[in-house]
């Protein structure tokens, strides 16, 4: 499948299926980035530790997704 035709598969997604597509993409991007791994495992190792993010955090990350058009 070439790029026009994800793209154009893409804009018939719902704003909800985009963003998940877009953090899977980024997540594929970085996959081999020296680190990452192991960042990933700390995010977990932090969050099952009781680490949440808090109402406002999370409203603010929401703000630039919806400024990035994601």
């Amino acid at each position: 499948m070439s790029v026009a035709e994800i793209k154009a598969e893409m804009a018939k997604l719902p704003r909800g299926e985009m963003v998940q597509l877009a953090a899977y993409a980024r997540h594929l991007a970085r996959r081999n980035e020296p680190g990452y791994s192991a960042s990933l495992d700390a995010e977990r190792d932090e969050m099952e530790k009781g680490d949440r993010i808090s109402g406002a955090e999370l409203r603010r990350l929401v703000g630039e997704l919806d400024g990035a058009g994601l």
